[in-house]
Protein backbone atom coordinates (compact mmCIF):
# COMPACT_ATOMS: atom_id res chain seq x y z
CA UNK A 1 0.00 0.00 0.00
CA UNK A 2 1.35 3.52 -0.78
CA UNK A 3 1.69 5.47 1.82
CA UNK A 4 2.37 9.50 0.61
CA UNK A 5 4.43 11.25 3.30
CA UNK A 6 4.83 14.58 2.04
CA UNK A 7 4.00 16.43 -0.76
CA UNK A 8 7.08 18.44 -1.71
CA UNK A 9 10.06 17.19 -3.35
CA UNK A 10 14.00 18.62 -4.36
CA UNK A 11 13.57 17.75 -7.73
CA UNK A 12 11.01 19.61 -10.47
CA UNK A 13 10.46 16.08 -13.00
CA UNK A 14 8.83 17.45 -16.05
CA UNK A 15 6.88 13.88 -16.01
CA UNK A 16 5.91 14.13 -12.37
CA UNK A 17 2.46 12.31 -11.51
CA UNK A 18 1.65 15.01 -9.28
CA UNK A 19 -0.63 17.80 -9.88
CA UNK A 20 0.66 21.43 -10.64
CA UNK A 21 0.41 22.95 -7.29
CA UNK A 22 0.85 19.63 -5.08
CA UNK A 23 4.05 20.83 -3.75
CA UNK A 24 3.28 24.10 -2.61
CA UNK A 25 4.52 24.78 0.79
CA UNK A 26 0.72 25.88 1.81
CA UNK A 27 -0.28 22.38 0.85
CA UNK A 28 1.92 20.34 3.16
CA UNK A 29 -0.20 20.45 6.77
CA UNK A 30 -2.07 17.09 5.52
CA UNK A 31 1.58 15.62 5.71
CA UNK A 32 3.08 16.69 9.27
CA UNK A 33 4.04 14.55 11.07
CA UNK A 34 1.23 13.97 13.41
CA UNK A 35 -1.01 13.64 10.20
CA UNK A 36 0.85 10.77 8.63
CA UNK A 37 0.97 8.91 11.93
CA UNK A 38 -2.44 9.38 12.66
CA UNK A 39 -2.92 7.55 8.58
CA UNK A 40 -0.84 4.76 9.62
CA UNK A 41 -2.73 3.89 12.44
CA UNK A 42 -5.84 4.33 10.64
CA UNK A 43 -4.54 1.35 7.83
CA UNK A 44 -5.92 -1.39 10.29
CA UNK A 45 -9.16 -0.10 9.71
CA UNK A 46 -9.19 0.60 6.00
CA UNK A 47 -6.96 -2.32 4.85
CA UNK A 48 -8.21 -5.54 6.51
CA UNK A 49 -5.53 -7.67 4.08
CA UNK A 50 -2.79 -4.85 5.63
CA UNK A 51 -0.82 -7.74 7.28
CA UNK A 52 0.11 -8.85 3.82
CA UNK A 53 0.96 -6.27 2.69
CA UNK A 54 4.24 -3.94 2.08
CA UNK A 55 4.49 -0.49 2.30
CA UNK A 56 5.72 1.81 -0.08
CA UNK A 57 6.39 5.42 1.49
CA UNK A 58 6.05 8.13 -1.64
CA UNK A 59 6.03 11.38 -2.07
CA UNK A 60 6.70 14.21 -3.38
CA UNK A 61 9.92 13.28 -1.83
CA UNK A 62 9.49 11.31 1.24
CA UNK A 63 12.97 11.48 2.63
CA UNK A 64 12.51 15.46 2.47
CA UNK A 65 10.05 14.97 5.34
CA UNK A 66 11.48 16.89 8.19
CA UNK A 67 10.42 14.20 10.61
CA UNK A 68 10.90 11.58 7.74
CA UNK A 69 13.44 9.26 10.00
CA UNK A 70 10.36 9.86 13.08
CA UNK A 71 8.19 8.83 10.69
CA UNK A 72 9.90 5.34 9.65
CA UNK A 73 11.03 4.49 13.19
CA UNK A 74 7.14 5.12 13.99
CA UNK A 75 6.03 2.91 11.02
CA UNK A 76 8.48 -0.23 12.20
CA UNK A 77 7.23 -0.02 15.70
CA UNK A 78 3.55 -0.20 14.50
CA UNK A 79 4.52 -2.72 11.61
CA UNK A 80 7.47 -4.86 12.69
CA UNK A 81 6.69 -7.51 10.39
CA UNK A 82 5.60 -5.42 7.26
CA UNK A 83 7.68 -5.39 3.98
CA UNK A 84 8.98 -1.22 3.52
CA UNK A 85 9.80 -0.15 0.39
CA UNK A 86 10.54 3.99 -0.88
CA UNK A 87 9.94 5.53 -3.78
CA UNK A 88 13.01 8.21 -3.90
CA UNK A 89 14.98 10.36 -6.27
CA UNK A 90 17.97 9.27 -3.99
CA UNK A 91 19.50 12.48 -3.66
CA UNK A 92 18.91 12.19 0.53
CA UNK A 93 21.18 9.40 0.43
CA UNK A 94 23.80 11.34 -0.60
CA UNK A 95 24.60 12.05 3.28
CA UNK A 96 26.22 9.04 5.04
CA UNK A 97 24.81 9.83 8.62
CA UNK A 98 20.98 9.80 6.76
CA UNK A 99 21.51 6.42 5.03
CA UNK A 100 22.88 4.82 7.51
CA UNK A 101 19.59 6.12 10.00
CA UNK A 102 17.60 4.85 7.42
CA UNK A 103 18.76 1.81 6.71
CA UNK A 104 18.72 0.62 10.42
CA UNK A 105 15.08 0.67 10.22
CA UNK A 106 15.90 -2.50 7.78
CA UNK A 107 13.03 -1.58 4.82
CA UNK A 108 12.93 -4.09 2.29
CA UNK A 109 13.57 -2.23 -0.76
CA UNK A 110 14.72 1.23 -1.66
CA UNK A 111 13.53 2.14 -5.65
CA UNK A 112 15.69 5.13 -7.18
CA UNK A 113 14.95 6.94 -10.14
CA UNK A 114 17.75 7.33 -13.17
CA UNK A 115 16.56 9.46 -16.23
CA UNK A 116 19.78 9.86 -17.63
CA UNK A 117 22.89 8.66 -18.39
CA UNK A 118 24.91 11.76 -17.40
CA UNK A 119 24.51 15.03 -15.45
CA UNK A 120 23.16 16.76 -19.02
CA UNK A 121 20.72 14.51 -19.43
CA UNK A 122 19.66 13.26 -16.15
CA UNK A 123 18.98 17.12 -15.15
CA UNK A 124 17.23 18.20 -18.18
CA UNK A 125 14.92 15.60 -16.64
CA UNK A 126 15.06 16.88 -13.19
CA UNK A 127 15.15 20.55 -14.07
CA UNK A 128 17.47 20.85 -11.41
CA UNK A 129 21.42 21.18 -11.69
CA UNK A 130 23.16 19.17 -9.42
CA UNK A 131 20.82 16.51 -9.11
CA UNK A 132 22.18 13.32 -11.28
CA UNK A 133 25.67 13.88 -9.36
CA UNK A 134 23.59 13.93 -5.74
CA UNK A 135 21.39 10.60 -6.95
CA UNK A 136 24.94 9.27 -7.81
CA UNK A 137 26.59 9.88 -4.44
CA UNK A 138 23.14 8.73 -2.84
CA UNK A 139 23.29 5.04 -4.89
CA UNK A 140 26.94 5.13 -3.65
CA UNK A 141 26.23 5.03 -0.03
CA UNK A 142 23.30 2.81 -0.66
CA UNK A 143 25.14 0.05 -1.78
CA UNK A 144 27.88 0.59 0.77
CA UNK A 145 25.73 0.58 3.63
CA UNK A 146 23.12 -1.31 3.23
CA UNK A 147 22.28 -5.23 4.26
CA UNK A 148 22.75 -8.05 1.57
CA UNK A 149 18.65 -8.69 2.18
CA UNK A 150 18.35 -5.09 0.92
CA UNK A 151 17.59 -4.45 -1.96
CA UNK A 152 18.31 -1.40 -3.90
CA UNK A 153 16.29 -1.02 -7.50
CA UNK A 154 16.71 1.28 -10.28
CA UNK A 155 13.96 2.86 -11.99
CA UNK A 156 13.93 4.15 -16.03
CA UNK A 157 10.53 5.52 -17.01
CA UNK A 158 10.48 5.37 -20.45
CA UNK A 159 10.11 8.93 -22.05
CA UNK A 160 9.96 10.97 -25.61
CA UNK A 161 12.97 12.89 -23.85
CA UNK A 162 15.22 9.93 -22.92
CA UNK A 163 14.44 6.76 -25.06
CA UNK A 164 17.41 6.65 -27.24
CA UNK A 165 19.48 7.05 -23.82
CA UNK A 166 17.95 3.78 -22.12
CA UNK A 167 20.49 1.54 -23.50
CA UNK A 168 23.42 4.09 -21.99
CA UNK A 169 21.36 4.25 -18.68
CA UNK A 170 21.62 0.15 -18.01
CA UNK A 171 25.14 0.68 -19.56
CA UNK A 172 25.95 2.93 -16.95
CA UNK A 173 24.24 0.90 -13.93
CA UNK A 174 25.79 -2.25 -14.66
CA UNK A 175 29.47 -0.51 -15.11
CA UNK A 176 28.96 1.86 -12.09
CA UNK A 177 26.56 -0.06 -10.07
CA UNK A 178 27.07 -3.86 -10.57
CA UNK A 179 25.44 -4.51 -6.93
CA UNK A 180 21.66 -3.14 -8.16
CA UNK A 181 19.05 -6.05 -7.76
CA UNK A 182 17.48 -5.08 -10.84
CA UNK A 183 16.43 -2.49 -13.30
CA UNK A 184 12.80 -1.54 -14.22
CA UNK A 185 11.64 -0.26 -17.06
CA UNK A 186 8.26 1.89 -16.54
CA UNK A 187 5.68 3.13 -19.20
CA UNK A 188 4.84 6.48 -17.80
CA UNK A 189 1.44 7.26 -16.15
CA UNK A 190 -0.01 10.31 -18.15
CA UNK A 191 -1.35 11.82 -14.74
CA UNK A 192 -0.43 15.41 -13.36
CA UNK A 193 2.55 17.17 -14.85
CA UNK A 194 3.06 14.20 -16.85
CA UNK A 195 -0.35 15.13 -18.34
CA UNK A 196 0.22 18.37 -18.55
CA UNK A 197 3.78 17.98 -20.72
CA UNK A 198 2.83 15.03 -22.67
CA UNK A 199 3.64 16.68 -25.60
CA UNK A 200 7.24 16.50 -24.70
CA UNK A 201 7.62 13.41 -22.63
CA UNK A 202 4.68 10.72 -23.91
CA UNK A 203 5.06 7.43 -25.61
CA UNK A 204 2.96 5.07 -27.17
CA UNK A 205 3.09 1.51 -26.67
CA UNK A 206 3.14 0.75 -30.19
CA UNK A 207 5.97 3.26 -31.02
CA UNK A 208 8.54 1.93 -28.18
CA UNK A 209 7.43 -2.19 -28.69
CA UNK A 210 10.65 -3.02 -30.75
CA UNK A 211 12.66 -0.66 -28.06
CA UNK A 212 11.95 -2.70 -24.76
CA UNK A 213 12.19 -5.83 -26.77
CA UNK A 214 15.79 -4.92 -27.66
CA UNK A 215 16.42 -3.95 -24.34
CA UNK A 216 15.04 -6.62 -22.44
CA UNK A 217 16.82 -9.27 -25.19
CA UNK A 218 20.42 -7.52 -24.14
CA UNK A 219 20.16 -6.62 -20.46
CA UNK A 220 18.33 -9.55 -18.68
CA UNK A 221 20.57 -11.93 -17.13
CA UNK A 222 21.44 -13.92 -14.21
CA UNK A 223 23.55 -10.39 -13.54
CA UNK A 224 21.11 -7.82 -13.63
CA UNK A 225 17.44 -8.23 -13.71
CA UNK A 226 14.98 -6.74 -16.21
CA UNK A 227 11.41 -5.52 -15.13
CA UNK A 228 8.56 -3.92 -17.02
CA UNK A 229 5.88 -1.86 -14.99
CA UNK A 230 2.84 -0.74 -16.88
CA UNK A 231 2.66 -2.71 -19.58
CA UNK A 232 -0.55 -4.50 -20.93
CA UNK A 233 0.38 -7.81 -22.59
CA UNK A 234 -1.07 -7.44 -26.19
CA UNK A 235 1.93 -4.46 -26.00
CA UNK A 236 4.77 -6.52 -26.36
CA UNK A 237 5.80 -10.11 -27.69
CA UNK A 238 4.83 -13.44 -25.80
CA UNK A 239 8.37 -13.67 -24.82
CA UNK A 240 8.53 -10.55 -22.57
CA UNK A 241 5.38 -11.41 -20.85
CA UNK A 242 7.13 -13.05 -18.16
CA UNK A 243 9.04 -9.34 -17.02
CA UNK A 244 5.78 -8.06 -16.94
CA UNK A 245 4.53 -7.35 -13.41
CA UNK A 246 1.35 -5.67 -11.97
CA UNK A 247 1.66 -2.23 -9.77
CA UNK A 248 -0.64 -0.15 -10.63
CA UNK A 249 -4.13 0.39 -8.66
CA UNK A 250 -7.32 -1.14 -9.20
CA UNK A 251 -8.70 2.26 -9.76
CA UNK A 252 -6.02 3.12 -12.13
CA UNK A 253 -6.22 0.18 -14.58
CA UNK A 254 -9.34 -0.58 -16.90
CA UNK A 255 -10.06 -3.31 -19.61
CA UNK A 256 -11.99 -2.52 -22.83
CA UNK A 257 -14.97 -4.59 -23.75
CA UNK A 258 -13.05 -6.73 -26.50
CA UNK A 259 -10.66 -7.89 -23.66
CA UNK A 260 -13.56 -10.07 -22.38
CA UNK A 261 -12.46 -12.30 -25.75
CA UNK A 262 -9.05 -12.39 -24.59
CA UNK A 263 -7.51 -15.51 -23.49
CA UNK A 264 -4.69 -14.31 -21.27
CA UNK A 265 -6.67 -11.64 -19.81
CA UNK A 266 -6.25 -12.76 -16.28
CA UNK A 267 -2.31 -12.12 -16.28
CA UNK A 268 -2.92 -8.98 -17.97
CA UNK A 269 -2.88 -5.53 -15.98
CA UNK A 270 -5.17 -3.63 -18.14
CA UNK A 271 -5.01 -0.40 -19.36
CA UNK A 272 -4.15 2.79 -17.43
CA UNK A 273 -7.53 5.12 -18.03
CA UNK A 274 -4.84 8.00 -18.54
CA UNK A 275 -3.33 6.23 -21.33
CA UNK A 276 -6.98 5.62 -22.84
CA UNK A 277 -8.28 9.29 -22.03
CA UNK A 278 -4.56 11.30 -23.76
CA UNK A 279 -3.79 8.27 -26.46
CA UNK A 280 -6.71 6.40 -27.62
CA UNK A 281 -7.86 2.65 -27.49
CA UNK A 282 -6.64 1.80 -31.30
CA UNK A 283 -3.51 -0.33 -30.49
CA UNK A 284 -4.85 -2.79 -27.80
CA UNK A 285 -6.34 -5.83 -29.24
CA UNK A 286 -7.47 -9.64 -27.85
CA UNK A 287 -5.57 -12.40 -28.18
CA UNK A 288 -8.43 -14.90 -29.08
CA UNK A 289 -6.51 -17.85 -30.10
CA UNK A 290 -4.11 -19.46 -27.45
CA UNK A 291 -0.09 -18.87 -28.90
CA UNK A 292 2.13 -19.92 -26.18
CA UNK A 293 1.57 -21.50 -22.69
CA UNK A 294 2.49 -20.23 -19.73
CA UNK A 295 3.90 -21.24 -16.36
CA UNK A 296 1.87 -19.33 -13.39
CA UNK A 297 3.34 -18.07 -10.51
CA UNK A 298 1.52 -20.81 -7.60
CA UNK A 299 1.73 -18.66 -5.07
CA UNK A 300 -1.19 -15.66 -4.65
CA UNK A 301 0.61 -13.38 -2.99
CA UNK A 302 3.08 -13.37 -6.17
CA UNK A 303 0.58 -14.36 -8.61
CA UNK A 304 -1.13 -10.71 -7.85
CA UNK A 305 2.24 -8.86 -8.68
CA UNK A 306 3.63 -11.05 -11.09
CA UNK A 307 1.51 -14.15 -12.24
CA UNK A 308 3.49 -15.16 -15.33
CA UNK A 309 6.63 -17.28 -14.00
CA UNK A 310 7.23 -18.04 -17.41
CA UNK A 311 6.90 -18.95 -21.22
CA UNK A 312 6.73 -22.77 -22.34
Amino acid sequence: MDICVWNRCNNRCVMCTNPEGFGDATNSEPYSYENVISRLDNVKQIRPDWENEPFCLTGGEPTSHPRFLDIVKELRRKYPKNEVMIASNGRMFAYPQFTKDFLAYDPFRIEVAVHGSDARKHDMITRVPGSFDQTMMGLRNILKYKQPWQELEIRVILLKLNLSDVGNIIEFISKEFPEVARVVLIFPEFEGMAGVNKHIVGVNYRDIKENVENLVNRWNSDKLEVRLYHFPLCALPPELWKYTWRTLREGEVTFLERCETCVYKKYCMGVHVEYLAEVGDEEFLPIEKKTVDIEEELDEKHFKYHPIKDIK
